[in-house]
């Protein structure tokens, strides 16, 4: 009987501040088990919550037999792999509270204007596979984030900003890098200036510019010629300046993908996906490696309760060489977006969304908060006769993505 057994574990402490207080604060901790038996090119399953042993595990995947999900590649050879750090688990809980305080002590200067309410959180989690060969797969890891939520005071809207951080250690200096960046802007709140329509910079912060021409990276998309940049691999379809990456291992950000759920190890950290504009690569798990004959990449991703799906580790757009503020202080304007919610693509790659939080910002300088404004261009446009420039590093040291420079069509709303 061949099988596998996906153990998931999750110990987190979260706390919610209010107006600058402590308002609560949950802890859990919650074991999960999901198990794959393969039997005539099916595959059952049956999961769990809390504690059971996998041989009780597999007594009840046996008699709850019914529907099977037909299967016809090779199941992968399983490679032991033990990804565990140490340093991100060696922080205590209790840190999250100097974490609290820290930020506090900084914002108290606000409290006149805005009210700050936010979540603290640390997550452990752990995970392993196991097959019936007995060969065990595992990774476990701490989480930190934060974020605040700030709503001027008087405001009708349920919130007119936000920022975030993450820290793999608790280190107070995390906290400190993302204030140092975010505070001046928050300074800047109360100076709300004209604009003029036209062609500007803009920097998105986070945003979802690369969602539409990820599509073209799954494996049945592209396959199937449904994908904006079907046909296309081995072409050049971008700027020599733009790369973007699948990463399956990078801790400083939180990435532990070693091995996906289907127990797939993948030698290349960083898979091409576009390389100097050259697209190099698609995404595929086992079924959709066979099904289009394509290679099995390590993206199937499976909870203890679900079906493999498809799916990127993380995509990471390639380093340019000069930092974000280095770029910042060589533009003569630039618009800088904080909130950019509510837009989408068309098929053809169109992109439009509203800006509800954005300032001007003049060779470094912040001059103040922009009016809502709408940003209109193309996916194909962007990365390519558009592109200005990317950096070198993100607006925050603890973003992965480095900060995408690109021209827009930027209006009043």
């Amino acid at each position: 009987m061949k099988y596998d057994i996906l153990k998931t574990t999750e110990e987190s402490l979260s706390i919610e501040v209010i107006a600058g207080n402590i308002n609560s604060s949950r802890s859990k901790n919650i074991t999960k088990k999901g198990v794959r038996l393969f039997e005539e090119n099916k595959i059952y399953t049956t999961s769990f919550v809390g504690d059971i042993s996998d041989g009780d595990l597999l007594k009840k995947a046996q008699g709850a037999k019914t529907v099977g999900i037909p299967y016809s590649y090779e199941l992968p050879s399983f490679q032991k792999m033990s990804v565990i750090d140490e340093e991100s688990l060696n922080a205590p809980l209790s840190k999250i509270v100097d974490e609290i305080e820290k930020t506090q002590e900084r914002l108290r200067g606000f409290s006149n204007q805005f009210v700050f309410n936010g979540k603290f959180s640390r997550e452990i989690h752990s995970a392993t596979l196991t097959n019936s060969e007995g060969v065990t797969l595992e990774k476990k890891f701490a989480a930190n984030e934060w974020y605040y939520l700030f709503k001027k005071v008087g405001s009708p809207n349920l919130m007119d900003g936000y920022f975030q951080g993450r820290s793999r250690i608790l280190a107070l200096n995390d906290i400190d890098d993302v204030l140092n960046k975010n505070i001046p802007y928050l300074e800047a709140y109360n100076n709300e200036i004209k604009f003029q329509n036209g062609k500007y910079p803009v920097l998105f912060l986070e945003s979802e510019l690369t969602s539409k021409l990820s599509e073209s990276f799954l494996a049945d998309k592209y396959c199937e010629g449904s994908a904006l940049y079907s046909g296309k691999l081995g072409q050049q379809i971008f700027s020599k300046d733009f790369s973007l990456y699948d990463v399956n291992y990078s801790p400083e950000h939180g990435i532990y993908r070693k091995f996906d759920e289907e127990g797939v190890v993948r030698k290349l950290v960083k898979l091409p996906l576009i390389e100097n504009g050259e697209m190099k690569n698609v995404i595929a798990d086992l079924r959709n490696a066979k099904k289009y004959g394509v290679e099995a990449t390590g993206n199937g991703r499976r909870s203890f309760d679900s079906a493999i799906t498809m799916s990127f580790n993380s995509l990471v757009v390639g380093a340019g060489k000069r930092s974000t503020q280095e770029i910042l202080n060589s533009l003569d304007n630039c618009i800088v977006v904080f909130m950019g919610h509510g837009g989408d693509f068309t098929d053809k790659g169109d992109y439009s969304t509203p800006l509800q939080l954005s300032y001007l910002v003049q060779k470094g300088e912040i001059i103040g908060r922009l009016p809502q404004l709408t940003v209109n261009t193309t996916t194909n446009d962007m990365f390519n006769s558009r592109l200005i420039e990317i950096a070198r590093d993100g607006f925050q040291k603890d973003y992965q993505h480095p900060s995408i420079f690109t021209e827009m069509d930027v209006s009043v709303n």
